[in-house]
């Protein structure tokens, strides 16, 4: 179909304002919806003490409403802060529903919004993650552990009630149907796509590597790193990586580095915009994703689309789009060293690393690019119109 849909897409934040998966997602579908002649809305959070505001950016119209900024409250501020956009964003629809074909909340931006019986005719939503899984893995914070409680209670009653919900893997859905304890039928698997419009130049291997591996992401305990650098201490030969992020764990893992004496081999970088590190990832040998969990894990995808090979944790979502031996290795979460043995394996054959990478490459050219994903989501969009 061509007829072209007036669609509202809702996230908290953008990634100008707070680096994430989701909100990259949600600015580049946005993009690329908008590049098929599609008129693009995206409602997010902005200050408390301020008006509603409404602004135009690449030809995509941004409102930005205020909201408490529960962050600030101690000891639950991860629920109070979610709490009260969502509360927002169910008055704003509210109000402006008639403006919108569709109206799609992105993760848990949005998640009252199955109590608008009046819009579930045009309501779909992605799910981009367990919050379950990712809480459990940092037990001892109990913010986290409070936010977990409430989101999974809503985030349940939504999957029960909307018409329409986008899971970005097969894994998140299959994990989703014991959520809620119902077959999901409603439920499409749409992954997100990246990036791939730069010049041929930018995405090829690049001739000047370092001798290292990198690690892109938040320094939380779900992405698995402690193990890994426990393991570089005890290898045979000598490994570097580059550890490229911010987060809760980021204190953890300073102390951890000095103590095992690995100041040489293992660097904290920090956190880097996402443009800086898409022109960092092809002088590096490869990635490393040691994580714990993912519900897709697009720094993979990123990763082989600037032509290096992978070494992650054999997940099932993960195997959706990484194959062992071809454009990455996967490793047992339960053998760190196994890690350690892939880098080292990559390291001293330079030409496997390089095929691995270009196959890599082709892969997600072909699979994941944003014209391929804008498709798949329009013709949900008008599946659910219909």
């Amino acid at each position: 179909m061509t007829t072209s849909l007036s669609i509202l897409i809702i996230v908290k934040s953008l990634p100008w304002k707070f680096k994430g998966g989701i909100q990259t997602h949600s600015w580049d579908l946005a993009r690329a919806l908008s590049q098929k002649g599609h008129q693009v809305t995206i409602l997010t959070g902005g200050p408390f003490l301020s008006r509603e505001t409404t602004t135009e950016q690449e030809g995509i119209t941004l409102v930005e409403i205020p909201f408490f900024p529960g962050r600030y409250i101690p000891g639950i501020s991860f629920l109070a802060e979610e709490l009260a956009f969502n509360l927002q964003v169910k008055s704003w629809v509210k109000r402006n529903k008639d403006l919108f074909d569709i109206i799609h909340a992105q993760g848990r931006s949005g998640y009252f919004l199955y109590q608008l019986p009046e819009i579930q005719h045009k309501l779909v939503q992605t799910i981009h993650g367990n919050t379950g899984t990712e809480a459990s893995s940092d037990f001892r914070n109990i913010n986290a552990k409070v936010h977990a409680y409430f989101a999974q209670i809503w985030e349940k009653k939504s999957l029960q009630n909307v018409r329409k919900t986008i899971a970005v893997s097969q894994d998140l859905k299959n994990s989703v149907g014991k959520i809620t304890f119902h077959v999901t039928p409603s439920i499409e698997v749409i992954p997100n796509g990246v990036g791939i419009n730069e010049s041929p130049s930018a995405i090829s291997t690049s001739p000047q590597r370092v001798d290292r591996f990198v690690f892109v992401g938040r320094l939380h305990p779900v992405k698995g790193l402690i193990p890994i650098i426990q393991a570089l201490k005890n290898a045979e030969k000598k490994v570097y990586l580059d550890i490229i992020g911010d987060g809760p764990q980021r204190t953890e893992l300073e102390e951890l580095i000095e103590a095992l004496d690995l100041t040489d081999q293992v660097r904290l970088l920090g956190s880097y915009t996402n443009s800086s590190v898409q022109l960092l990832l092809p002088h590096y040998i490869g990635l490393v994703l040691p994580s714990v969990y993912e519900s897709q894990g697009i720094v993979l995808l990123e990763a082989n689309l600037k032509g290096i090979p992978v070494v992650a944790t054999d997940l099932p979502s993960i195997r959706e789009s990484i194959i062992h031996g071809k454009n990455g290795l996967l490793c047992d979460l339960q053998r760190p060293e196994e890690f350690v043995e892939a880098m080292i394996y990559l390291q001293e054959n330079p030409i496997e690393a390089k095929k691995m990478g270009l196959i890599g490459q082709a892969w997600v050219k072909e699979n994941y690019n944003w014209s391929k994903i804008a498709d798949l989501t329009i013709n949900l969009y008008h599946q659910l119109a219909s």
